[in-house]
């Protein structure tokens, strides 16, 4: 998702905490970072991290990390390669701002 329009979007990028970051059907199986799809998680792919402010509370309560839709179903992960390149250290991976397509896309899924 974010390779595609990296000019529009902006993540958050504060220091992570404790939380893990998590995704809903749509973004299942994608990196939050490179949008590389994978089928299941290795031992050298990491959970994404989010920071105390994108952490939305209560257990319950999470929102996916790329479109803020409210139904989460899987830990967000990073995939081996943005690992290896470091990139799961840069902080928080959510997305704050969203384009117009994508806000429409979401509320035709809900």
């Amino acid at each position: 998702m974010l390779r595609h329009s990296k000019q529009e979007q902006q993540m958050c990028r504060k220091m992570p905490g404790t939380s893990f970051g998590y995704v809903c059907d749509q973004h299942d199986g994608r990196c939050v970072i490179c949008d590389l799809q994978f089928d299941e998680a290795l031992p050298s792919m990491r959970e994404v991290h989010v920071c105390d402010d994108c952490g939305f509370g209560r257990e319950g309560e999470e929102r996916c990390v790329m479109c803020n839709a409210g139904k989460t179903t899987e830990v967000a992960y990073y995939c081996q390669y943005c690992v290896a390149l470091e990139k799961d250290r840069d902080g928080c991976p959510r997305v704050l701002n969203q384009s117009r397509h994508q806000r429409m896309a979401t509320l035709r899924t809900r």
